[in-house]
């Protein structure tokens, strides 16, 4: 029984054969489960979580979502409890490392500390000898030297980072070198006591800095209290060296040389009560240590408020008393050593204070990593043993349906090349009408383009050749076009021998556009097939004859047993008499394509003047006795294909 019949015009499937129209069709993956799951009579009733663990057991997408969710159930409790846990390990880890580069960093500050000390005091006796240049002074500077290069050298480590800012930090013995070399140039070159100021002050800043870097702000409340106070500490005591420096100047000149040694004098001095009283405001051990030490000797805060009193009142015009003495020099220095000591007792109480706190802490963190390294190897070792658990039983779960969908895939790889062998025999809307058991009906199309090509000497190729050899020709310049015209919006009609016929505009209609398809397409044919050599007569290329005409087409599946999809009408016998009286590797256009283009636009086009078929009977009809055609030379903005008289004759001659 044929599997299409005609009637009135129209194509329809066989009503004898409904079952097999629809066995054409290639079942999508949630239709072949259905269809797969209702054979083995799988239903899925019960509540929703059993068929959300459930799944599909048949096809391989099945099987991997279900596997991917009985797993992800295992997993995600799991992920989330060795997340949390790694969490916590690594936060309470760092907490302990954290401390640890605390507590090292202040047990090194305290030694850096004692070094800042002997740079203040050598600061300060410098500033004496350069005010008062006497042997005495001189012993004195001599004395600070020694102190500071034992502190230096008495350093556990240098900071590294130091080396960062200034070359002369790189390491302690370049900066012994800095200053040995400073040392060396106080008595050749006219350094001013002031100036000696600056640059002892400068080199100290940097040692306070690099402490700031060091240490941010801690995670503990009580300890980053007590850091506050240990850091305003530093600064108090560099401020009050300055003081004692500056101090040390007057009394030995008797007044300060400018306004500005006074004025640096005076904010050194507020800088220093400042800090020294945040101090005690953040830290109670900076508060009682000071209190005792004040209480212990009542008459030092009060013999140095008295000399920082006749300083303020000398400089202001009160008290006028320009004789220096090195005695009282001396003995401010003296006074304000003792203040500073009480500063730098506190620094060393706080320090140990913090180090406690942070290894009460260390110890508390230590053992938390503990408890959370057993917790997360427990986890470790039992989630593969669940993991392997549940993967077996989901594969055993599957493993009864591994033959029913090999041999679905089997079916459903049939079905895709039946949908693609049907799919190059008709147009694809065309095909699914039908599939649908829809009715085809044969449709007149008011604009289309049609393309014919055929091969030039293709008789005399033929007389050259065996019938395998015209075959095998044959087939590679068809696979050339057809793998050309995937590009474009056209359709392949057929193939009679060496003629080649395309539409476009067909079966779905495309406004203009069909004109610009086939000038494209015929454009990009030539560039591709003339380029291929005949394999068994070498030296000769494919030559291709194409003409183009456009205008009204009717189009519709034609034969039962093998149905293919025709268009006629005289659109067709024109482009047919257009390509034939065309020339080789040349695009030949009837007016009416010829109009179109120019009106889309994009193309290059030239009127053929050479036309000695113009009076063709046929043509005249066509065209109601106006022939005109066209050469298509190329697309605008690309290089057109040489057709010059020699080239054209050439390929005539071969031809």
């Amino acid at each position: 029984m044929p599997f299409w019949r005609k009637s009135s015009g129209k194509i329809k499937p066989a009503k004898a054969l409904p079952s097999m129209s629809s066995s054409m069709t290639s079942l999508s993956p949630s239709r072949l489960n259905a269809a797969l799951m209702g054979i083995l009579n799988v239903n899925n009733t019960g509540n929703q979580c059993m068929n959300v663990c459930r799944g599909d057991p048949i096809t391989t997408a099945g099987q991997r979502n279900q596997m991917i969710k009985m797993l992800a159930i295992i997993l995600i409790p799991v992920s989330i409890l060795v997340g949390l846990t790694g969490n916590s390990f690594g936060t309470t880890l760092n907490n302990y490392l954290y401390s640890t580069s605390i507590r090292s960093t202040l047990s090194f500050s305290l030694d850096m500390a004692y070094m800042i000390r002997s740079l203040q005091r050598e600061r300060d006796g410098s500033a004496l000898y350069l005010s008062s240049i006497r042997p005495e002074t001189k012993g004195f500077l001599l004395q600070r030297y020694l102190d500071t290069d034992e502190a230096v050298q008495n350093l556990p480590e240098w900071p590294t980072s130091l080396s960062n800012t200034r070359s002369e930090f790189d390491s302690s013995e370049t900066f012994l070198k800095t200053l040995n070399r400073h040392r060396y140039e106080l008595d050749t070159l006219k350094v001013t006591f002031h100036e000696e100021l600056i640059t002892y002050s400068d080199w100290i800043e940097v040692f306070i800095k690099w402490f700031y870097k060091s240490i941010t702000e801690a995670r503990a409340e009580k300890v980053w209290k007590a850091f506050v106070a240990y850091q305003e500490l530093l600064v108090a005591s560099e401020y009050l060296g300055r003081e004692r420096a500056m101090g040390v100047i007057f009394y030995t000149l008797g007044e300060f040389p400018t306004r500005e040694e006074y004025l640096y004098f005076v904010e050194s001095q507020d800088t220093s009560n400042a800090s020294f009283a945040a101090a005690r405001q953040y830290s109670t051990i900076a508060k009682e240590i000071y209190d005792a030490k004040i209480k212990g000797n009542p008459e030092i805060m009060r013999t140095i408020q008295n000399k920082r009193g006749e300083i303020r009142s000398r400089n202001s015009g009160a008290v006028i008393n320009t004789v220096g003495s090195l005695k009282e020099a001396k003995f401010w220095f003296e006074n304000m050593t003792y203040f500073q000591d009480i500063i730098r007792e506190a620094q060393v109480s706080l320090a140990l204070t913090i180090d406690g706190l942070l290894a009460a802490r260390q110890k508390t963190d230590l053992t938390n990593i503990i408890i959370i390294c057993i917790i997360f190897s427990a986890v470790l070792i039992l989630c593969p043993v669940i993991i392997y658990a549940v993967y077996n039983l989901t594969v055993e779960i599957q493993r009864c349906s591994l033959h029913i969908a090999d041999r679905t895939k089997a079916l459903s790889k049939e079905k895709k090349r039946t949908d693609t062998l049907l799919y190059q025999m008709l147009p694809k809307e065309v095909a699914e009408q039908l599939k649908h058991n829809q009715e085809v009906i044969t449709e007149e199309f008011v604009q289309a383009t049609i393309m014919f090509s055929d091969v030039v000497g293709f008789t005399n190729i033929s007389s050259r050749s065996s019938p395998l050899q015209i075959v095998e020709m044959l087939n590679t310049i068809y696979t050339c076009l057809d793998q050309r015209i995937a590009l474009y919006d056209v359709y392949k009609v057929e193939t009679i021998g060496d003629a080649y016929l395309v539409v476009s505009g067909v079966p779905k209609p495309n406004g203009k556009r069909h004109a610009s398809e086939i000038a494209a397409l015929s454009l990009d044919i030539l560039e591709h097939v003339n380029r291929m050599e005949i394999p068994h007569i070498p030296g000769t290329n494919v030559r291709l004859r194409i003409g183009c005409h456009s205008g009204p087409v009717v189009a519709g599946v034609v034969g039962t047993k093998m149905p293919h999809y025709c268009v006629f009408g005289e659109t067709v016998n024109v482009a047919n008499k257009i390509e034939a009286l065309g020339r080789p590797c040349r695009v030949h256009l009837s007016k009416v394509t010829a109009d179109i283009l120019t009106e889309l636009g994009g193309y290059v086009i030239k009127e053929r003047v050479d036309f000695q078929e113009k009076n063709n009977h046929d043509l005249m009809i066509a065209f109601k006795g106006n022939v005109k055609t066209y050469w298509l030379e190329s697309r605008e903005g690309f290089e057109p294909v040489d057709y010059s008289a020699e080239y054209v004759n050439d390929l005539e001659t071969k031809a």
